[in-house]
């Protein structure tokens, strides 16, 4: 595990503790706010004058709708949309957004690592690799940290900020170069590896001879067409393994490394926090440490007496519900305050306040931004 950032007390802000990341990735449940608040702090940071990538892999495109892009100005690359930050922005700051798509950084990758231009051609015209840039378990979400890494390694990008799907598929995205690795060195991948000599040719020892006798059971049974696919597959695995084992540990240096903020978003309620709690320690199993935590939607601050002024009536309605907003204020302080002390390795602890208006906007973007 990467080492802890701070020994004192975790502090309010996160935005000083962000400005000193090169990475920022928001976990946490479904239904918190984190797309949101990946947004904001995007925003943030680029008011600040950096220059900064926000990515999502969510299929939803909430983050676009919270930025203002429309579903048909995505694409593939990055898409610099500072315009839309209306106000003073310090230079050379600047906003870029953009989907990660897995299958596109799958060809990309494959066209960057082949031994040639004609093997990058014959694996990419594959059936079977057509159905496994797609399919396979763990390779999208492999891919889409690959090109976390691949943006992170721009010098003209400063910060890179990344939401995440929530929970369960969170802990299967940071393990999908782990179950990449695996799923491409397994044991029926490595003998027909072993057996097959890469140019048509069946392998002559004990294990190429067993293998030659399965191939032909497997091509009666799929057909000589699919075996011939299949085995040009698995030649191609040859020719990639190596590079995907070496990325896939690069990958995960990056994701352990100094550089990465991890922003844990929740609610300040029993229930969801119960199951924050559950991903901070299935990270931590990981190698991955969380830096910050912040609690949104919070009854915050709490509401002060109706003023004397107000007739009797509307000053006995006004305090009914500024009792009801306090009592929930005062469970949720004292949630928070416990977290405060009981979860060591924080660096920072932030409250956003339930905004009247959905934040869907800049400006209200803007607002989060500066209760981090």
């Amino acid at each position: 595990m990467r080492p802890r950032r701070r020994s004192a007390a975790p502090t309010d802000d996160l935005i000083p503790l962000i400005a000193r990341s090169r990475i920022a990735i928001c976990v946490g449940a479904g239904g918190v706010g984190k797309t949101t608040l990946a947004a904001a702090i995007a925003v943030r940071a680029a008011r600040e004058g950096r220059r900064v990538a926000c990515l999502t892999i969510d299929p939803a495109r909430r983050l676009a709708d919270s930025l203002g892009v429309s579903s048909a100005e995505l694409d593939t690359g990055l898409r610099d949309i500072t315009p839309q930050l209306e106000g003073p922005i310090r230079a050379p700051g600047q906003l870029s957004f953009g989907m990660l798509d897995p299958v596109e950084t799958f060809n990309e990758f494959v066209r960057a690592r082949a031994s040639s231009p004609e093997k990058a051609e014959r694996i990419l015209h594959n059936k079977l690799y057509r159905y496994v840039s797609g399919s396979l378990s763990g390779m999208q979400e492999y891919m889409a940290l690959e090109k976390l890494c691949e943006i992170r390694n721009d010098p003209a990008v400063e910060l890179v900020v990344l939401d995440t799907p929530p929970t369960a598929n969170a802990i299967d995205f940071f393990t999908a170069p782990g179950r990449m690795v695996e799923a491409l060195d397994g044991t029926l991948v490595r003998v027909m590896r072993r057996a097959y000599g890469g140019a048509g040719r069946v392998g002559l020892d004990l294990v190429g001879r067993w293998a030659s006798a399965v191939l032909k059971t497997i091509g009666r049974v799929t057909g000589a067409e699919l075996l011939g696919e299949m085995m040009s597959f698995v030649d191609a695995l040859s020719d990639l393994f190596g590079s995907f084992s070496e990325r896939a540990a690069a990958v995960e240096r990056v994701l352990r490394g100094g550089e990465v903020v991890f922003c844990l978003i929740t609610t300040p309620d029993k229930a969801t926090l119960r199951e924050t709690r559950e991903l901070r320690q299935r990270l931590a199993e990981l190698g991955l440490a969380v830096d910050a935590i912040v609690f949104n939607r919070a009854h915050w601050p709490r509401a002060e007496k109706p003023p004397a002024s107000l007739p009797k009536r509307a000053a006995r309605e006004v305090r009914l519900v500024s009792d009801r907003w306090n009592a929930s204020h005062d469970l949720e302080a004292d949630l928070i305050r416990r977290v405060r002390e009981a979860w060591d390795g924080l660096s920072s602890v932030s409250v956003v306040p339930l905004l009247p208006e959905g934040a869907t906007r800049v400006d209200s973007l803007e607002q989060i931004g500066g209760y981090l």
